[in-house]
């Protein structure tokens, strides 16, 4: 019992940004696994990832917390005007901004990575993880 309301407490502590390095970790980790570059190509390639990953991240975060935030409200179909309107402007002014991320990310890959490794980052980036 005290053991699960410790992690309960920690849960509620932990600030989102720790929790969401921690998933941007676990994909870093995942990408470079499923890539198999050699250990100097990895060395280069790994903080341009992690740069990229976390520029994505600023880009979707906002959408993504407002959503999380009204959950039971979108769940229950009781959002405001005002709340669809918030949620449609969020959403819109992040795919106006990601292809751009996307391209000037993936122009950065190529300077380390082969163009064909370079694809393969961004798609394995996008993969969804468990």
């Amino acid at each position: 019992m005290f053991i699960a309301a410790l992690f309960i407490s920690m849960a509620v502590i932990m600030p989102s940004s720790a929790f969401a390095g921690s998933k941007r970790d676990a994909r870093v980790a995942y990408v470079l696994k499923n890539l198999k570059l050699k250990s100097d190509v990895q060395e280069k390639f790994k903080p341009l990832l992690e740069a990229f990953l976390k520029e994505l991240s600023d880009v979707k975060d906002p959408y993504e917390d407002l959503k999380d935030e009204l959950q039971d409200a979108i769940d229950t179909n009781k959002l405001t005007a005002a709340q669809c309107d918030k949620l449609f402007e969020l959403k819109q002014k992040q795919e106006e901004q990601e292809p751009a991320v996307l391209r000037k990310w993936y122009a950065k890959f190529k300077t380390v990575l082969t163009t064909q490794q370079a694809y393969k980052a961004m798609k394995l980036s996008d993969d969804k993880l468990k």
